[in-house]
């Protein structure tokens, strides 16, 4: 008589958790699919052998039992920040059979809505969307209607299952007031957009915190600022010259335009008169005269990990997670070292 031992099956998601990364990183290698860093995917190709694991493919043939369409939602596809992004995201869905569906918001949430009933006749099953603040509930009704939900670079109000890719807004406002600091300037205010939008928030948080924690929390100014009101925009930069402010941060990419062109019609040099850091300007900020200082948001991580979150929630029926992306300076002529 012999006595049998039945051996516990190995999961995808023991891979996962052995190797230190998401159940969908380890599906797109497997699936031999593009958006793994090849070092990550190594590691998991050593622990898939460690394990012996050996990929269901007929239950994975039933749980995608549905279209495999995204729809990918931004502000203005046309802005250089998210046309980056949604190009990378094509790209990485292409590789792993996926159809996607683009399309604009222009901030608004009832244009939200509409988009989100759309794409639900459309048979998309996964979203990645730049929410306002105040679209909650459109997108508990994309849940509803069945759809994995990834918010990119914003949080909307409210507790909402949804995954999570944004910059680390804090590291990313630290670095640009202590480079500016470092480069000699000594009066940094920042320009914002009007508009609550929360990553601008946590920017402007982040700011008035770290200036709080050096001391100098009376100095520290946030100016909120109308971008299509180019007479009270000089206003401001002329007042904000006048109390002896010689360096902006502005946290928003198409803001650092606006404001780089005010400053030029008020006769102000960069960064001579006024030195200047922005936000996630891409290209543009590099081929502008002078070129802008800028902290940059890696538009191909924020893809890659975007993707394989939303596909591991449509694929595998996990929660959504959280990933925050590391920020880099990028630096330019207008915050070039302030010369004595």
């Amino acid at each position: 008589m012999y006595n049998f031992v039945q051996m516990e099956k190995i999961t995808i998601k023991d891979v996962a958790k052995r190797a230190g990364v998401s159940v969908g990183s380890v599906s797109m290698v497997l699936n031999n699919r593009k958006g793994v860093a090849s070092k990550t995917a190594d590691k998991v190709l050593a622990v898939v052998k460690e394990l012996n694991y050996t990929p269901n493919k007929a239950a994975s043939t039933l749980r995608i039992g549905f279209n495999k369409i995204i729809g990918v939602i931004t502000p203005d596809i046309s802005n250089s920040f998210f046309a980056e992004i949604t190009r990378q995201i094509e790209d990485i869905a292409y590789e792993n059979g996926f159809t996607v569906l683009f399309s604009s918001s222009d901030n608004l949430t009832s244009k939200i809505a509409r988009l989100i009933d759309t794409f639900h006749a459309d048979g998309v099953k996964g979203l990645m969307i730049t929410p306002t603040d105040d679209c909650s509930k459109e997108i508990e009704r994309a849940v509803k209607l069945g759809m994995s939900v990834v918010f990119l670079n914003r949080n909307p109000k409210g507790n909402v299952e949804a995954g999570r890719v944004h910059l680390d807004h804090n590291k990313a406002m630290r670095m640009a007031v202590d480079h500016l600091f470092a480069n000699g300037y000594k009066h940094i205010e920042v320009f914002s957009n009007e508009a609550p939008y929360s990553n601008l928030t946590a920017r402007e948080e982040a700011y008035l915190a770290y200036f709080r924690e050096l001391g100098l929390g009376d100095t520290a100014r946030v100016q909120h600022v109308n971008e299509q009101d180019e007479a009270e925009m000089m206003r401001m930069i002329q007042e904000s010259r006048d109390r002896g402010t010689d360096a902006i941060i502005i946290p928003q990419g198409y803001l650092g335009v606006k404001v780089v062109t005010v400053v030029k019609k008020l006769g102000l040099k960069i960064p001579e008169d006024l030195a200047l850091v922005g936000f996630d300007g891409g290209e543009t900020f590099s081929l502008m005269t002078p070129s802008i200082t800028q902290i940059d948001q890696s538009a191909k991580e924020t893809a890659q990990n975007a993707c394989a979150i939303l596909m591991e929630m449509m694929t595998e029926g996990v929660p959504g997670r959280t990933v925050i992306i590391e920020p880099r300076l990028i630096a330019g002529e207008s915050s070039a070292p302030k010369s004595c």
